[in-house]
């Protein structure tokens, strides 16, 4: 049951984390399979490498606190932490080349719903003298699967 307790959701997420976090690797690697396959589809793309992590449970809560805390218990809003952390499993593509971002990209979009998309090319080249990597990241999901009807 969300509530506005910090600890105790704090405490509530880390029960949670620690229970889950061998099922969530397993889903990582699952994903990263998935992922090589899409990408291995594409000919031509050269890419460096595929990496999955599922975040650390202490990064997730400070994340949390960082992004959300605040405005949820301001506006009064009982909040579980592990529905803020949309990005606990991760799977990096490497490209060699900056032109074959968007060919991942459109080697992933059949398999998974988009969610969001953070441009961090353009960010980096409109920022003199910044310093970071060129990529593009891809919230994405795996796509609901339709409940088989029980009408007759």
């Amino acid at each position: 049951m969300p509530s506005l307790d910090f600890d105790a959701e704090a405490r509530r997420f880390r029960s949670l984390y620690t229970q889950q976090q061998a099922a969530w690797q397993a889903v990582c690697d699952e994903l990263v399979r998935t992922v090589q396959a899409c990408v291995a589809q594409v000919p031509g793309l050269e890419i460096a490498k595929v990496e999955g992590r599922v975040k650390d449970g202490e990064e997730s809560v400070r994340k949390f606190v960082r992004k959300y805390r605040a405005a949820l218990e301001e506006a009064q809003t009982p909040y579980e932490i592990a529905d803020h952390i949309t990005d606990l499993i991760g799977v990096r593509v490497v490209c060699l080349y900056e032109d074959e971002l968007e060919k991942v990209a459109e080697a992933l979009r059949p398999q998974f719903a988009l969610v969001d998309v953070t441009d961090k090319v353009a960010a980096i080249e409109s920022t003199e003298g910044s310093f970071g990597y060129k990529g593009l990241h891809l919230d994405l999901r795996l796509p609901a699967v339709p409940q088989e009807s029980t009408a007759w």
